[in-house]
């Protein structure tokens, strides 16, 4: 099976017909003396990634911003022994909390072209991208003169719209294939595989190191301690850029291609077979690490997957053993009170790992929580908004600052972390930071104290069933300054308001359906105080005890008929429709809310802003809703409870049309996801 199935990824581009003794373990190379067996904990769960696989070859993941990317001739996800074989294209998969990988789409239209696509690999900023593609000249294969199509390695950059400005690297050859990269996380050293005269074996491993100007220099073969006479392929360099994980069918293993790990600064100490269950007595390659070393992904044409080879998970509770740890360094933290300058002494000190746009990572998510709020000027409308919880909500902190005001921790190179600062008194401050080799190591937070609260906090309910009811507006009277203060009930019927004055309010809570009612409350300052307040409905015409307290519920429920939701935070990249983290945080209350009400139905618009072609920012936006509905069908929403359409510019909020000169932030306001609660039902299910 391992040689039919080799010939097979060789006319798909990715390897040269390879002997026959390929299938045979006993032929493999024993050359290796200083070939070891892998001294690490084992992964304690190896799955299949069913979600992404299909009938064909889906294979070589690599991590990028909130997800992977990997390749596929698969038409689509799942067991289909009809679906179409294609070329082979990327594709993207965000992933969950838990970093499994959800729901499958094509990567780039730029990118994907009527050729093979392979394995990709991106700069650290995530705007350049180095992936493998057929040889060709004006968008058309070419073959060399034996009649053989090889392959090269293209970089292109993010634009607006798509990646752009594709181009080859100057060490291809149309003689040979170079293939497979994998960057450092620091830029400079790009690994591949390639089949260029000269080398040890079939296809060996190669380093091109970047020069001061930017170019690339000649390639340099890794050499005998990593390469055979045989075959070495997808490479992935680890974020610590120390450990080289690699496919080999030349050094002893399990049997077909098996997965070994290499130190690049001790190559010499011998190569890691990663042994079971990575590997198995077929084809095993394309192993990549997350950042912690805790779990990644693999491919294999191990029995029992959906297609010829399938992509599969691994994880284990704590990081792997016997590999290279990142490059890692001490940073001071300085607290500082703002307006004196005089360091603050026990401040508490939280350190998360966060990414480039200040969202912590997904293991982080309760590092957050949405809040779906009424709009006064629209009475049937919500605004969803992500909102960050409060520095103690976030249980006990890293680190306290010493009586000089300073705290040390350690931050590894080039990893990203949003550092919380608080002290009682104090409005929190934050910092987003990344370890660079060249930054001082002392990072400094200044604090300001709180402006004066005095907070009001509570709940409005429905009597005699315990309804929340949502949308119900308070009104605060301050008795001795008359001034007045207008809330509302959020969508779980709660409230938390500072009011500007100490003293005794006069409050009045009103909601359409219930009769109003009125109570005395006194504000006190630095203390909380907390109302429980209980509506009684206005009678309805119900004839039976059953019917008026369906009839409750029904005035209570957070959303009716005709009702819209707006998401005007919610943020793609620009020019991209697949979901990110972010657009995923915004879209789980929709999610719950169709959980909650089983037979809701919503009809969903995606709006842009006028910067752009018109026609570009419909198409865009109509994929952006498709991709929603994908999500929320995955998460096991029926369909046909879900319209989705975009509306590209076509419903400008404000007037940045097209021709109108407007700031950024005024664009942004237009960029947007209305989600209209066509029905809502009778249903309901008890969060």
């Amino acid at each position: 099976m391992t040689h039919k199935y080799l010939i097979l990824l060789t006319t798909a581009f990715l390897l040269l017909t390879l002997p026959d003794a390929i299938a045979q373990q006993s032929a493999k190379s024993k050359s290796k003396d200083r070939f070891r067996e892998k001294d690490m904990v084992r992964p304690t769960l190896v799955r299949n990634a069913a979600e992404i696989n299909g009938p064909g070859i889906d294979y070589s993941p690599v991590y990028h911003k909130d997800g992977i990317v990997f390749v596929s001739n698969s038409s689509e996800a799942g067991p289909n022994p009809t679906a179409d074989r294609r070329n082979f294209d990327l594709y993207t998969a965000l992933l969950d909390a838990n970093g499994e990988p959800m729901v499958r789409t094509p990567f780039s239209e730029e990118l994907n072209s009527t050729l093979n696509e392979g394995q990709a690999t991106f700069s650290r900023d995530g705007r350049t991208v180095f992936f493998t593609r057929n040889n060709m000249r004006n968008g058309v294969q070419k073959a060399d003169k034996d009649g053989r199509v090889r392959m090269k390695i293209y970089q292109a950059h993010l634009g607006r719209y798509d990646w752009e400005n594709v181009q080859e690297l100057p060490f291809n050859n149309n003689s040979y294939s170079c293939m497979h990269p994998t960057l450092s996380v620091d830029g400079q050293k790009l690994y591949f595989t390639s089949d260029m005269p000269s080398g040890l074996g079939g296809f060996d491993l190669y380093v091109a190191t970047r020069m001061t100007d930017g170019s690339w220099g000649t390639p340099t073969n890794l050499g005998p301690d990593v390469n055979t006479e045989k075959n070495e392929l997808f490479p992935y360099i680890t974020f610590g850029d120390k450990t080289l994980f690699f496919a080999s069918n030349g050094h002893p293993g399990l049997g077909g291609l098996d997965i070994f790990s290499v130190n690049l600064e001790n190559p010499g100490d011998g190569i890691v077979n990663q042994n079971e269950p990575i590997n198995s007595p077929n084809d095993d390659m394309g192993m990549i690490l997350n950042e912690d070393y805790t779990q990644g992904f693999f491919t294999s044409d191990r029995p029992g997957g959906h297609g010829k080879a399938d992509i599969y998970s691994f994880r284990q509770e704590t990081s792997l053993s016997g590999i290279e740890k990142p490059q890692s360094g001490l940073v001071t933290i300085v607290v500082t009170d703002g307006k004196t300058g005089q360091p603050i002494p026990k401040a508490e000190i939280r350190v998360l790992q966060s990414s480039d746009d200040g969202f912590v990572s997904a293991k982080s998510s309760d590092f957050y929580y949405t809040e779906l709020a009424p709009t006064p000027e629209a009475p049937n409308s919500f605004s969803l908004r992500l909102v960050r919880k409060d520095a103690e909500e976030l249980g006990p902190p890293d680190n306290f600052t010493n009586t000089e005001g300073k705290a040390t921790t350690d931050f590894v190179l080039y990893r990203s972390y949003l550092i919380l600062a608080s002290f009682d008194g104090y409005q929190t401050a934050e910092r987003l930071y990344t370890m660079e080799p060249d930054k001082s190591g002392v990072l400094t937070l200044a604090l300001y104290e709180d402006a004066i609260c005095h907070r009001m906090t509570g709940m409005v309910r429905s009597e005699g069933y315990n309804n929340r009811i949502p949308n119900a507006t308070l009104t605060f009277n301050h008795k001795v300054s008359g001034k007045q203060t207008v809330a509302h009930t959020d969508i779980n019927g709660e409230y938390n308001i500072c009011l500007p004055f100490e003293g005794e309010y006069r409050l009045q809570v009103k909601r359409e359906g219930f009769r109003p009612f009125s109570l005395n409350t006194t504000a006190a300052r630095s203390k909380s105080i907390n109302n429980t307040i209980t509506l009684e409905p206005i009678e309805i015409n119900a004839t039976n005890g059953a019917d008026s307290a369906k009839a409750d519920a029904m005035l209570a429920r957070p959303l009716q008929d005709g009702y819209v939701i707006t998401m005007d935070k919610i943020n793609f990249e620009p020019g991209r429709a697949t979901l990110n983290q972010s657009a995923v945080r915004h879209l789980e209350i929709i999610l719950e809310l169709m959980q909650r009400y089983p037979e809701m139905e919503i009809d969903l618009s995606l709006h842009t802003d006028s910067r752009g072609d018109d026609k570009a920012n419909l198409d865009l936006s109509n994929e952006r809703a498709k991709n929603i509905k994908t999500y929320l069908t995955y998460k096991g929403i029926p369909a046909e409870r879900i319209s989705a359409i975009g509306m590209g510019e076509t419903a400008i909020r404000n007037a940045c049309v097209n021709g109108v000169n407007c700031s950024d932030i005024e664009h942004n306001i237009n960029n947007r996801l209305e989600v209209k609660v066509r029905k809502v039902g009778n249903a309901y299910k008890v969060p």
